[in-house]
């Protein structure tokens, strides 16, 4: 009798060290077009995980369509309607790309602001009941997050506003993603 067992496609890897570089996007293999910046992205983060595997071969992993974010809450802020909520975002987006932009340096061209989207979900931290409305902000480069963190936080990008899951670094948050997805 065959062994009636379903071949697994999990791939599993001991991951020794954990890092990120920029490149220009592949197509089929990452974010090329960005709705927010009206056409091509310049550069993405790829992933790469060195490691093994159960058998003992060596392994350089580069994982792909894995974009920095941070949370903003906007519960105080009423939007009645899915076109308010999209003036919302590219309100945010644009500010944003702005506030990112070296001052002094209005020529260049890197994209700090990949784009917005509104989200429902549970606060991270204490005991919330229901979900509630935020805004989920992905950005190009890691090193960006603390730095819109602050420029939300401390600037008047909008009224009311504490940026979530800024504790994470990159590479944490993309395993509580990719964690979360299973």
């Amino acid at each position: 009798m065959a062994d009636s067992q379903p071949e697994s496609k999990v791939f599993s890897v001991r991951i020794v060290s954990i890092d990120h570089y920029m490149a220009p996007p592949i197509p089929g293999y990452d974010i090329c077009y960005s709705s927010f910046q009206g056409g091509k992205v310049d550069e993405v983060p790829v992933i790469r995980i060195y490691g093994s595997t159960p058998a003992g071969q060596k392994t350089c992993l580069h994982v792909h369509r894995a974009l920095p974010y941070l949370y903003v809450p906007c519960a105080d802020i009423p939007l009645q309607s899915d076109q308010e909520g999209d003036a919302y975002t590219n309100a945010i987006s644009l500010g944003l790309e702005k506030a990112l932009k070296p001052k002094g340096n209005s020529g260049s061209n890197r994209q700090h602001v990949h784009g917005c989207s509104l989200v429902r979900a549970k606060r991270f931290y204490g005991y919330h009941s229901s979900e509630e409305l935020f805004v989920k902000i992905y950005l190009y480069y890691p090193h960006d997050v603390s730095r819109a963190a602050n420029l939300l936080l401390v600037q008047f990008l909008i009224r009311v506003c504490s940026p979530m899951n800024l504790i994470f670094p990159f590479f944490f948050s993309f395993w509580l993603t990719i964690t979360c997805m299973e």
